[in-house]
């Protein structure tokens, strides 16, 4: 008798084990139909969960119509990272090694685009896993900010991006208000990769390079920002109860009242939109009771309304150098939901009872009204911890204590990260300083201090906890996940820092996972410790989200979520609902399975946005170093080699500014590439440039609408 599956569960996870487990590594329809236990008349039903899982890259579907696994039949799903010189890379969605794949073999897939690879069998010797495109699941953005040029009667658009290797041609018919030179939007018809262009049409015309309108429209369109909320979205927040109503919230729906518990807001200084407050106390039985109170911003977003849809959308705010664009309307941001001092807020409160070792004892979730105290900032704690300043720095006499005891236990919490094997991978970051006028006027390295330290500790110790109640509630959820390194990954980076001479991986004759907090525990206070951490971190697969729990590799967490900025992360937004319908007499089996259905998507998007969100904020952030190092033509800095390529060198700045040496103004000689050794060197005069290195360089040129700066050698004497 032929083995059925069972018919309990998601459609999705059944379709998934019936491909898995067949013996046959493709299926038609009336065969997955078939081995599911269904009968004919469901086909629609069958067939619209099999179209999903094609959309998302779940399923692929052959030449001959028939459906399997990606990884079954030897093919993988991911999005395209192109290059300027016409090559890409797959970022594979399961976290995989890389997949490279060469102009010829892109079809007419671009940067951005969601594809099916097949990779090749046939790797041998190759360090890198080759393959080649075979299908376009979902197209990545079609239209593209570039400059017009013109050639004898032709004209085609020079894409701002150098991701999309090659010009587009357009119509002269299409271009007659434009002048050569100008910056415009060029929406791509026909992708062709090789010497001939690929085709489209002029849409919009951003203006004449250079001005500051053009350059801030450019910005906008080129990483697709969002712009104002729709009047729908913003009709919705006005009918919204105001702050006057908030009392009535707390008598109407049963909400605990938390207006006399003291607790604070710590936030940047120019912070506005305040998600989390904590306060800490002391339990009869000798614990701390360490409370993390969450603005409650799903009881004013309802799911499935424009104001939800739109924040899906956006899936997160974007916090670029000049402003803000925000995930909710600002009179919800700023306002409503903000966690303003002194001010009634609704909230969703976790109590956790920590005993000494930093172990949780108890838990407690509500819903909540709650009234801050007083509004620190990471500055005025900082200078408390620091002993730079006395308790007058607080406005209530009973703050300081409460601090104190704070930092006590975010010393626990961290050292009792550390010891499960926490990735101590804290980067410094640039702050850039501006005037009125958004012109850069300093840089700042900025490293995490013990205030910002405090409520790091806090926040992560709350998404584990609210994780793991879910997870262990049986209730689903929108975890993020972060996936072990693959072996290739380590193996690089062992050779990486080897050639560099580092002598904590010099040692280690196969580098794994454990051994990464020790070398970055080694090379503390080093000249390369910020290499090293860069180094370990681009060997690392970016943390995501998803709808099952696999873990996460970083924080040595067996189960993680967001939950504490709902404000700004529409995945929090997800685990406040999912919370709130379980403490609230539970989830029935019925919105179990709506769920199941529909987070696996939302995890999908909510990625897909944060990845987009990250590189526009960095964009930015190069943006305004380009911008500032136009200053500085002429001066000599000394930097680090952080990268070595076949067209030159990348030297970083002590105060985080990049920039490329081109080979052809290393020197007067012909300079051999070595990428093993991930080198450069002068064939007569022996002189080396190497990663790690540290040299002096000249500023030479910036470019502030690519955000690139430009060094030479610094001259010898």
């Amino acid at each position: 008798m032929k083995k059925r599956i069972n018919v309990s569960g998601k459609l999705r996870e059944r379709i998934q084990e019936v491909l898995k487990s067949h013996k046959q590594k493709s299926l038609t329809l009336p065969q997955v139909i078939n081995e599911l236990g269904m009968q004919k008349h469901d086909q629609n039903i069958v067939l619209g969960e099999i179209k999903k899982m094609l959309d998302e890259g779940l399923l692929v579907q052959t030449g001959s119509g028939r459906y399997g696994l990606p990884e079954r039949l030897g093919y993988v799903t991911g999005v395209l990272e192109g290059n300027r010189r016409g090559f890409a890379f797959l970022r594979p969605d399961l976290q995989e090694e890389d997949v490279f794949i060469s102009s010829e073999k892109l079809k007419n897939a671009a940067h951005g685009d969601r594809v099916v690879v097949q990779v090749d069998k046939k790797r041998k010797e190759k360090r890198r896993r080759e393959g080649t495109v075979i299908g376009i699941i979902k197209r990545g953005q079609r239209r593209l900010v570039g400059t017009l040029q013109r050639k004898g009667k032709k004209y085609y658009v020079v894409p701002d991006d150098q991701r999309y290797p090659g010009e587009v041609q357009v119509s002269a018919k299409n271009v007659k208000q434009v002048e050569p030179g100008d910056k415009v939007i060029v929406e791509v018809e026909e992708w062709v990769h090789g010497r001939m262009p690929s085709r489209g049409r002029v849409v919009d015309h951003l203006g004449s390079p250079g001005s500051i309108q053009t350059e801030r429209l450019a910005f906008k369109h080129r990483y697709e920002l969002p712009g104002e909320h729709p009047a729908k979205v913003l009709n919705e927040v006005e009918a919204l109860p105001g702050e006057d109503k908030i009392t009535q919230q707390l008598e109407e729906a049963g909400r605990r009242d938390l207006r006399d518990l003291k607790m604070v807001t710590i936030d940047d200084e120019t912070a506005k939109d305040f998600d989390d407050a904590v306060s800490l106390e002391e339990t009869e039985e000798g614990n701390l009771r360490l409370g993390v109170h969450i603005a409650d911003v799903s009881h004013y977003v309802r799911s499935g309304k424009p104001l939800d849809r739109e924040a899906l959308k956006r899936g997160t705010s974007i916090y670029l150098v000049d402003r803000v664009i925000h995930m909710l309307p600002p009179t919800l941001s700023e306002n409503l939901c903000s966690l303003q001092a002194d001010k009634d807020r609704l909230a969703v409160s976790v109590f956790m009872d920590i005993d000494s070792s930093g172990d949780m004892v108890a838990a407690d979730y509500t819903t909540s009204v709650i009234r801050v105290a007083e509004r620190l900032t990471y500055k005025q704690v900082e200078a408390y911890l620091e002993k730079e300043k006395g308790e007058s720095a607080f406005k209530d006499a009973a703050v300081p204590e409460m601090i104190d005891r704070m930092d006590r236990l975010a010393a626990i919490l961290r050292q009792r990260r550390a010891e499960r094997g926490t990735l101590d991978l804290d980067l410094p970051e640039a702050r850039i300083i501006t005037d009125d006028d958004g012109i850069p006027q300093a840089i700042e390295k900025r490293t995490m201090g013990r205030s910002e330290s405090l409520i790091e500790e806090f926040m992560i110790y709350c998404n584990e906890t609210v994780a793991s109640y879910l997870s262990e509630s049986e209730v689903p959820c929108v975890y993020r996940v972060h996936a072990v390194p693959t072996e290739e990954k380590l193996l690089m980076l062992r050779e990486t820092l080897t050639l560099m001479n580092i002598k904590a991986a010099r040692n280690i004759k196969v580098l794994k996972p454990k051994h990464l907090n020790k070398l970055l525990e080694d090379t503390k206070g080093e000249p390369n410790e910020r290499l090293v951490r860069y180094l370990v971190l681009r060997s690392l697969p970016q943390a995501r989200y998803s709808a099952t729990n696999d873990g996460h590799f970083g924080l040595a967490s067996k189960c993680y979520c967001h939950f504490t900025s709902p404000i700004r992360r529409y995945p929090d937004l997800m685990v406040h609902r999912i919370l709130k319908q379980h403490l609230d007499g539970g989830i029935t089996q019925e919105k179990i399975s709506r769920l199941q259905s529909r987070l696996p998507g939302i995890a999908e998007q909510s990625s897909e946005r944060e990845r987009a969100a990250v590189e526009a904020e960095r964009a930015s952030i190069e943006v305004k170093k380009a911008q500032y190092m136009e200053q500085k033509i002429g001066e000599i800095y000394t930097g680090i080699i952080n990268g070595v390529a076949n067209f030159g060198i990348f030297v970083e700045l002590d105060n985080t500014v990049e920039g490329m040496i081109p080979i052809g103004d290393l020197g007067d000689d012909y300079f051999f590439y070595n990428e093993k050794a991930a080198s450069l060197t002068g064939e007569r005069t022996r002189k080396n440039y190497r990663l790690g290195d540290i040299i002096d360089v000249q500023v030479v040129k910036a470019n502030r609408e690519e955000g690139k700066v430009t060094f030479a050698p610094a001259p010898e004497n």
